[in-house]
């Protein structure tokens, strides 16, 4: 459930589950969701995720989200929001960080653009590690192009468990409206006193809101008296009437920027030895054209090859695999030894999968690739019949079936032999019945 307070600009968000209360500011995470959107679009195909750390304070049953800090993830594995060893190292120094505000880290956030509100496994590791305390949240954001972004709070219960699969109670994060500026207020170019400032480093660069303070207004102007019909014969003021076309003006403005246009087309042309060869580097293909990324299917089995000569592989330290194929993208880390065998093979549960490809150089750039592979599944038949195994299978069922008639004439005989024992016993009974009637005396 969700209350705003338009006047302190605050929200609550509650779940009958979370042991205590979440408020936040409603700037901070707006200018969270600007930051988010900003990196969903700066790549094809589902942009870059960020993250950082939410500020505040923990108060007993209640919990303040007021700030927050962005966290510059170097994305070394890819476009998601996984943390390399020096984006650790940069996350402890800002967590090791005090506010001068008296702001602790109250918990993290981070976006999914490619999967839904969730926390993964390695989410609920780097929460579990730097994150331990009870009353420590995590936010997700899932941007959209054409709807409003979505978020949810995770937390711990009072076990200590974290329902991670998806938020008890997730969330719409809408745009805050614009705010005018107070009438005779101009607005200022840079915050003075009176000006409240919130600082947060996005993705490229620092992110500064500044929300004014609404100054003392005085007393209106009066108001003009209604101007009485003029009449019509009356000639309009200077003010009103067209101005008069000036082109021996307008023809020396034109002739002056075409003159300062060839001027500088001339002067480009003579140092085009400065700027050309850096001007053919920015627009030079990218390295992940030189990749050779590809899928081929061989009964459901995927083989996903790229150019393992090429000078991006023979130059990487290492590279992350990333297959879209779910749900959740799988990330598969290829050492150099494995990206220079140039293939692997991956068996694929849907029909459409994308793969990506990004290659880490020596100097800190990347080389990527990406393709995709549409193909229905093949149907599963069984595996062809081993002869061995049938004729084995065939011998051990006539070896049953002779064992099957043995055990039936063993049955028969021990029938027999039974019924004989009682013929037998029946006639020795008879015989000792007839020789103790002959041993009696008679009478």
């Amino acid at each position: 459930m969700i209350e705003k307070d338009p006047e302190n600009a605050v929200a609550t968000w509650k779940a009958p589950e979370c042991p205590f209360t979440i408020e936040y500011s409603l700037r901070a995470l707006d200018d969270i969701r600007l930051a988010v959107m900003d990196a969903f679009f700066s790549l094809p195909r589902g942009g870059a995720e960020i993250g950082g750390i939410l500020l505040g304070q923990s108060m007993k049953r209640r919990l303040v989200i007021e700030d927050y800090v962005a966290l510059d993830c170097e994305h070394a594995y890819g476009p998601s929001f996984a943390l390399s060893p020096r984006d650790q190292a940069r996350l402890a120094e800002l967590l090791a960080e005090r506010n001068p505000d008296r702001l602790k880290p109250v918990g993290w956030y981070h976006s999914h653009t490619r999967s839904e509100i969730f926390l993964s496994e390695a989410d609920q590791d780097l929460h579990n590690r730097c994150f331990p305390e009870p009353w420590q949240v995590a936010l997700v954001l899932k941007p959209h192009t054409f709807h409003p972004t979505r978020a949810g709070f995770f937390f711990r219960e009072t076990d200590g468990s974290i329902h991670g699969t998806a938020s008890y109670q997730e969330f719409v994060l809408a745009p805050l409206p614009v705010r005018p500026v107070p009438a005779g207020v101009a607005p200022a170019t840079e915050p003075g006193p009176s000006a409240r400032l919130r600082h947060g480093p996005g993705p490229r660069g620092p992110v500064i809101t500044v929300a004014a303070e609404r100054a003392a207004q005085g007393p209106a102007p009066p108001a003009e008296p209604a101007s009485e019909a003029l009449p019509a014969d009356l000639p309009l003021p200077n003010f009103l009437a067209p101005p008069a076309q000036r082109k021996s003006r307008w023809f020396v403005v034109t002739g002056l920027a075409i003159t300062i246009g060839l001027a500088i087309a001339a002067a480009a042309y003579q140092t085009r030895y400065l700027w050309l060869p850096g001007l053919m580097a920015a627009i030079r293909p990218a390295p992940e054209l030189s990749i050779g990324l590809n899928a081929i299917d061989i009964d459901g089995q995927l083989q996903i090859q790229w150019d393992g000569n090429s000078s991006a592989v023979r130059q990487a330290t290492d590279a992350i695999l990333e297959i879209d194929d779910g749900p959740v993208p799988r990330d598969i880390q290829l050492d150099a030894r494995r990206l220079k065998a140039g293939t692997i093979t991956y068996g694929r549960q849907g029909e459409r999968v994308d793969i990506k490809l990004a290659i880490r150089l020596p100097n800190g750039q990347q080389a990527r690739g990406a393709t995709s592979f549409l193909g229905k599944l093949p149907e599963r038949k069984p595996p062809p019949e081993d002869p061995e195994i049938r004729k084995q299978r065939d011998q051990l069922a006539q070896e049953a079936a002779k064992l099957r008639s043995d055990l039936a004439a063993e049955v028969a005989r021990t029938r027999k032999l039974a019924q004989s024992l009682d013929q037998v016993k029946k006639v020795l009974q008879e015989q000792q019945r007839k020789r103790l009637d002959n041993q009696s005396p008679e009478r």
